[in-house]
């Protein structure tokens, strides 16, 4: 029997071995540019159900509880994960609320990397008041999040890209608790995309690891489960002291350090720093800040004076 090699000409099959690669290489960067969390994994095909999944453990301000898989470690019990999603929502509002900040009819709030809802949850004291928006890059916590807390809640998965599904100054509040210490090289990026979306008057509230983090674990935490995984890392103990920045792992997967006059140096650029706080979320410090004062723009007349005085001339 002869081979394809004597069969299909040469041409022929340099084509076909391009084609096949090429589709291959394809679906590769298509997975790579993927950057968000796939429900269902990857999967090929999936529904979801008309009626929630029932037995959901508990409920608090009746809303549902998601089940333990998805507390990601935050707490052993319902009532513990309740609890310390209680405590961080109270101190950020605190935080926010004592920078200026009054949470009035009609204000937006947006939890940026809401996860299963975990401090959103808190906020439902507000929804008749405010309109609140989760997003996150986990589909399956969003489409849970539909599912169970949507109403009174929105929500929308979005990708570790720096872009935000919504309009210029849309949001009074956006709080992001332990989320840039898990972004890497995209920092800067992000921050701008929440400065763009982020309303003049209103307030940022962001977590950082820092040396104070450091010192926690290296003396009150030693014997948390973080502080043993962080001192387990050679790069950890070699670079602590010294850097600016600290990134163990990447992308989704990082652990992020601060040195915090570095990262506050930087911030202050397109931020005006309202207060730092030290373990305002567990052991990260808290920052809030708001869109920088632009004396230029202080300066310039409203656009209504703009157009009255243009009425005003063309009568």
């Amino acid at each position: 029997m002869p081979s394809i090699t004597a069969i299909v000409p040469r041409k022929l099959r340099t084509w076909i071995r391009q084609r096949i690669f090429g589709i291959f290489d394809l679906y590769l960067s298509e997975t790579r540019v993927m950057k968000y969390v796939p429900y269902m994994g990857r999967k090929q095909c999936y529904a979801i159900p008309l009626k929630p999944e029932a037995g959901q453990q508990g409920s608090a301000a009746g809303l549902p509880v998601p089940p333990q898989p998805l507390w990601m470690g935050y707490g052993k019990t319902a009532e513990e994960y309740l609890n310390r999603g209680q405590t961080h929502a109270d101190m950020m509002l605190k935080l926010v609320e004592s920078s200026g900040l009054t949470l009035s009819q009609g204000c937006r709030i947006l939890d940026f990397g809401c996860g299963t809802g975990r401090l959103l949850r808190h906020l439902n004291h507000l929804v008749d008041s405010c309109e609140i928006w989760g997003v996150d890059v986990s589909a399956e916590w969003i489409y849970w999040c539909k599912a169970h807390l949507s109403p009174p809640f929105h929500f929308a998965t979005t990708t570790t890209m720096p872009h935000l599904p919504f309009e210029d100054r849309y949001f009074d509040l956006i709080y992001c608790g332990s989320v840039f210490t898990h972004i890497d090289d995209l920092t800067d990026a992000w921050l701008l995309e929440l400065r763009r979306v982020l309303s003049p008057q209103g307030r940022l509230y962001l977590t950082i690891h820092d040396r104070h983090t450091m010192a926690l674990f290296d003396g009150p935490l030693k014997d948390s489960y973080g502080a043993k995984y962080f001192k387990s890392q050679d790069f950890y103990n070699t670079m602590k002291d010294s850097s600016a920045m600290l990134v163990l792992g990447r992308d989704t997967l990082s652990q992020v350090f601060y040195d915090g006059d570095y990262f506050c140096r930087y911030l202050s650029q397109i931020y005006d720093i309202l207060s730092v706080t030290e373990e305002a979320y567990s052991y990260q410090t808290a920052i809030v800040v708001s869109r920088k004062h632009s004396p230029k723009a202080a300066e310039e007349p409203p656009m209504d004076a703009l157009q009255a005085k243009m009425t005003k001339r063309s009568d």
